[in-house]
């Protein structure tokens, strides 16, 4: 395989850096807005991409200039042989970054196991700190178990640790204080995103949504401070609070960041999805497994010519029915 860097740009300019891949859709919750429906089936085993058809996919990608990839679920620590595997990962020429996106249940016994991998970056699901909102949420309260990770992740040396919080009014919103306070006590990153409607939609409203504009005048007392953007910040815009932590807001929905979006996401069953908001999505499970170099970049640059300038999620009124929950997609 060629290590010659060709950079990719989709139609509208975006230079492709950046690639999310599910390895697994099995995971050890059952979260109301990721696994919503009571029929919810996973995959087959003999359905999901074995390690050695992703290590191949991320070194096809790392030829067309992406230097980023995160590892999503599911829930990627419940696979079987996934430390090795990112050990792999990392190794791979001209990525710059493997990071992980965890709920944080075992992070506590897996910590320095990523580390010892590679894995830079760490971002923990984490929609409360209260145990029986967790187990509302999740269907089980492991919340000690997760500051306990958090904690760990933090003390070994992995930076940064980003904890993401989606605020639903009426459920979390109340706690917007609580997880600036554990950003100083932690010193991590904790990251408010704005409600949307994947996964159980039938209960996603415009009165669920508390838009960034609106947290960040709830923390002003905290003398919220914007920070300058570094190149792999993401969408959330960071402030330095006068407590020492440090919070970034997420606004899928009120201030769309799609004009930044230099990624496209794996899903576990080998789909390309170039859009979180949207079901269009590219299968390459079979060019894959047959390692054609050649078919997987074609499909690669048909998958980024399928990107939109924004996503169509506008009505903040109507009901989304995706066809694949949020555990499929790969976040």
């Amino acid at each position: 395989m060629s290590n010659k860097v060709n950079e990719l740009y989709d139609t509208f300019g975006r230079k492709l850096q950046y690639l999310r891949i599910s390895v697994t859709d099995r995971c050890n919750f059952r979260c109301k807005y990721c696994k919503p429906n009571n029929d919810f089936k996973s995959l087959e085993c003999d359905d999901i991409l074995r390690y050695e058809d992703i290590l191949f996919t991320a070194k096809t990608f790392a030829t067309l200039g992406v230097n980023r990839i995160r590892i999503t679920g599911g829930e990627p620590l419940v696979r079987k042989g996934i430390i090795e595997f990112l050990s792999y990962l990392t190794k791979i020429e001209n990525i710059d970054e493997v990071m992980v996106t965890t709920n944080g249940a075992l992070l506590h016994k897996y910590a320095q196991d990523l580390y010892n991998a590679g894995v830079k970056r760490l971002n923990i699901s984490l929609d409360s700190l209260q145990g029986e909102r967790n187990k509302y949420i999740t269907g089980f309260d492991k919340t000690k178990e997760i500051l306990e990770g958090i904690k760990l992740a933090s003390n070994i040396g992995i930076k940064p640790v980003k904890v993401n919080t989606v605020i639903i009014r009426g459920f979390n919103d109340d706690e917007i204080e609580d997880f600036a306070k554990l950003s100083a006590e932690y010193n991590v990153i904790c990251r408010f995103i704005e409600f949307m409607p994947i996964g159980n939609s039938d209960n996603w409203g415009q009165e669920n949504i508390v838009y960034g504009d609106e947290i960040i005048k709830r923390l002003s007392h905290y003398e919220p401070i914007e920070l300058k953007k570094d190149k792999n910040a993401g969408p959330a815009v960071n402030y330095k609070l006068n407590n020492g932590g440090t919070i970034g807001i997420i606004t899928p929905m009120s201030k769309h960041f799609c004009s930044e979006c230099d990624k496209l996401r794996l899903t576990s069953d080998g789909k390309i999805r170039p859009c979180l908001l949207s079901d269009k999505e590219v299968d390459i499970k079979e060019i894959i497994k047959e390692r054609n170099e050649e078919k997987l970049i074609n499909k690669i640059i048909e998958s980024l010519n399928l990107k939109k300038n924004q996503h169509d999620i506008t009505d903040m009124e109507q009901k989304y029915d995706f066809k694949r929950t949020m555990s499929k997609i790969g976040g």
